[in-house]
């Protein structure tokens, strides 16, 4: 449900009550100053009391599963809210009156009872709105999620038979044959792994990390056959493996280092580090290139850092940051990941 479509249901519902609740005698005759301003402190004093549930109390407890801090702060709310309300009303009453005398003088127990039922109907409808706009929203994430997850297997698809990489790597291999057989086995291993993994497991909604580390490894190890000095390209891991991730998020991210990596003169060319610390995942690329050869407004990977950026937002919203600093001489990613389902991480 969009934002859009929200408003309306707002502006329908707050209409509906005011109608609802304006007796019909009232458009009969002319009311004074003070019950017209009574009736709007009333009306937005009410409101108040529908929002503060719909967009605090459920969101931070009730979808947070903290269920019995939600009931105990809302019974204390809804137990104390008719005292203010009625300051409000006495204030008002007060200002037309021109005095303060006997401010409280008409306040009673079966007064505050009578609010109370006002605020309690407020605080329901609010909490009882706030989930079923969460129930639509998290609906349609899913099918959205859904239709992304089915794009970024076809451009996975795509990745892994991409002929470029594919028939350099064979021909890698088909060199190494004759010059060291047990490497080029070992190299056609890694890409069968490679493609083993893009093929099956990136259908899964998450894999532990452990196989997305293998999959760079063997990335990796891949590209170091194609060039004079391996040693120009570093990875590091520190950490758990065991966490739960969505599959082939860095896929982009590394394509995109080796794609503009110049191997010429700084080392090491390209730096990748991935550590997993109390479910928090912080990958780093860095590589040298010739910023000449870059085009800032092209397409830097196989299925694109744009598609990259819907996959977070559906899968981990709130819960990544993202950041992209491309320089003259350095290109540099930073993406981190809070794999906590109950802790958003602030961008």
């Amino acid at each position: 449900m969009n934002k859009k479509r929200i408003k309306y249901i707002h502006v329908f519902i707050w209409l509906f009550a005011i109608f609802a609740n304006l007796p019909y005698s009232t458009l009969k005759q002319v009311m004074s100053p003070q019950i017209i301003v009574s009736n709007v402190i009333g009306f937005l004093y009410l409101m108040s009391v529908f929002y503060f549930f719909y967009l605090v109390m459920v969101p931070y407890f009730l979808n947070r599963k903290k269920i019995t801090e939600f009931f105990a702060i809302s019974f204390l709310v809804v137990l104390i809210m008719p005292f203010f309300g009625y300051t409000i009303l006495f204030l008002s009453r007060a200002y037309f009156d021109g005095t303060f005398y006997h401010f409280y003088h008409d306040y009673s127990l079966k007064m505050h009872m009578s609010g109370y039922y006002p605020v309690l109907t407020a605080a329901v409808f609010g909490s009882f709105f706030s989930v079923i706009i969460s129930w639509f929203t998290t609906m349609n994430q899913k099918a959205e999620l859904d239709k992304q997850k089915l794009a970024v297997e076809l451009d996975l698809l795509k990745s892994k038979l991409n002929p470029h990489f594919l028939f350099n790597t064979l021909n890698n291999i088909d060199s190494l044959i004759h010059q060291n057989a047990d490497e080029a086995s070992a190299a056609l291993i890694r890409l069968s792994e490679i493609m083993r993994y893009l093929t099956y497991e990136t259908s899964s909604d998450e894999v532990d990390l452990k196989r997305e580390i293998e999959y760079i490894s063997n990335f990796i190890e891949l590209h170091r056959m194609r060039i004079k000095t391996p040693e120009d390209i570093r990875f590091e891991f520190m950490g758990d493996q065991n966490v739960l991730i969505a599959p082939a998020l860095f896929v982009p991210l590394i394509e995109n280092s080796f794609k503009y990596a110049s191997f010429r003169t700084n080392k090491p060319c390209v730096d990748i580090r991935l550590s997993s610390v109390n479910g928090l995942i912080v990958f780093e690329a860095s590589n040298f290139c010739d910023n000449k050869s870059i085009d800032s407004s092209s397409d830097h990977s196989g299925y694109g850092i744009i598609n990259l950026k819907k996959r977070l937002d559906l899968i981990y919203p709130g819960r990544y940051q993202l950041l992209i600093e491309p320089g003259e001489i350095l290109y540099h990613t930073k993406l981190t990941i809070n794999t906590n389902a109950d802790q958003m991480y602030s961008n």
